[in-house]
């Protein structure tokens, strides 16, 4: 099934897609990604965009654990890098005053970066031709950019990654 295929499924107002009939239909698909990728995002147009030609019944899931050197030189959709480096931004600030909540998410996030040194969710890329691309997790990437490029945490630690080759 392409990506295409999910602006055919029903949604609620805020254009989520139901989250069992994703399931019915690809069932070999982590819920963590069916949440975060296929419901939140499946009949966005930005998203579509990207992505509408990717047969997403074929990919096969993996949570791998990277570390920021891994991942540091990863792609990003043009429309979202400016999000992103908002949120690098902000969280370069923490080092500097030592306010937590910078980050600027809510409290439940920012206590698990500031305990445990990485996001709460696990973001989603692709990878194709060992390149990496961020398809969702634009803040978790920046916030986690910045508190790395701010020396608060190690380019080494691996972190919790969803990733499909494509």
């Amino acid at each position: 099934m392409k990506f295409s295929k999910l602006m055919e499924f029903k949604a609620d107002e805020a254009g989520n897609i139901d989250i069992d009939e994703l399931v019915l239909h690809l069932p070999n698909t982590p819920l963590d990604v069916i949440e975060q990728f296929y419901s939140d995002h499946g009949r966005n147009s930005q998203f579509q965009e990207q992505y509408e030609n990717i047969d997403i019944s074929k990919l096969k899931w993996e949570l791998v654990e990277l570390s920021y050197d891994d991942i540091a030189h990863t792609s990003i959709f043009s429309e979202f890098e400016n999000w992103s480096t908002t949120c690098k931004m902000k969280s370069e600030r923490v080092s500097i005053d030592n306010d937590w909540n910078f980050i600027g998410h809510n409290r439940a996030t920012v206590q698990h970066w500031k305990g445990n040194s990485t996001w709460l969710r696990s973001p989603i890329m692709f990878l194709s031709k060992s390149n990496y691309h961020l398809v969702e997790g634009h803040s978790r990437y920046g916030c986690l950019t910045g508190l790395v490029n701010s020396g608060i945490i190690s380019s080494k630690k691996t972190h919790q990654v969803w990733v499909a080759n494509v």
